[in-house]
């Protein structure tokens, strides 16, 4: 009985990642998952004006991977860079999809996984078009405390879709209060 974070362990391939070090950028074409073993990752969004947007921080036990590389062999919408030193393990998608088509266990996991990355981009979603950015930010700190005492200001301000300066009189009215 294997699980998809076991099957990519056992059958993936270490990757080094000093940081500043990016796995993919946008517009690459890279069909691998990638488990983050130790470190930190963060997938963004580069804007037409060279703005990031922060799609997601990836601590130890995340896994990614651009969805239309994989399953489409199309280029990469975000890319994704180590935050952190970090060591994360590569697999090439098609070799877990065919490894789950022999494996009930497996794929029962990646059906499982499947259906949670699903349901944090519908919560991110809902994020970013329905909260405020106040309740953006209150929202990160009780969900991913620990993720954001990792980060610098301007990713936190990134991933919560404001300025740095907005997120310092956020930061100031809550201490206030």
């Amino acid at each position: 009985m294997t699980s998809f974070q076991q099957f990519v362990e056992q059958a993936g391939r270490p990757i080094s990642l000093a940081k500043g070090d990016h796995l993919f950028l946008q517009g690459d074409v890279d069909s691998s998952a990638y488990l983050v073993s130790t470190g930190m990752l963060k997938a963004y969004y580069l804007r037409e004006d060279g703005r990031e947007h922060i799609k997601s921080f990836l601590p130890e036990g995340s896994v990614i991977g651009s969805m239309v590389a994989m399953l489409d062999g199309e280029a990469c919408t975000f890319s994704l860079v180590a935050i952190e030193d970090s060591e994360v393990i590569a697999l090439p998608y098609r070799q877990l999809a065919e490894a789950a088509q022999g494996d009930l266990a497996l794929a029962n996991s990646l059906v499982g996984f499947l259906a949670a990355y699903g349901r944090r981009k519908e919560r991110r979603e809902f994020e970013l078009l329905s909260m405020s950015a106040e309740d953006r930010y209150a929202n990160l700190l009780a969900e991913m405390p620990h993720v954001a005492e990792r980060v610098s200001q301007a990713d936190l301000a990134s991933y919560t879709g404001i300025t740095p300066q907005a997120l310092s009189r956020i930061k100031r009215r809550n201490k206030t209060r």
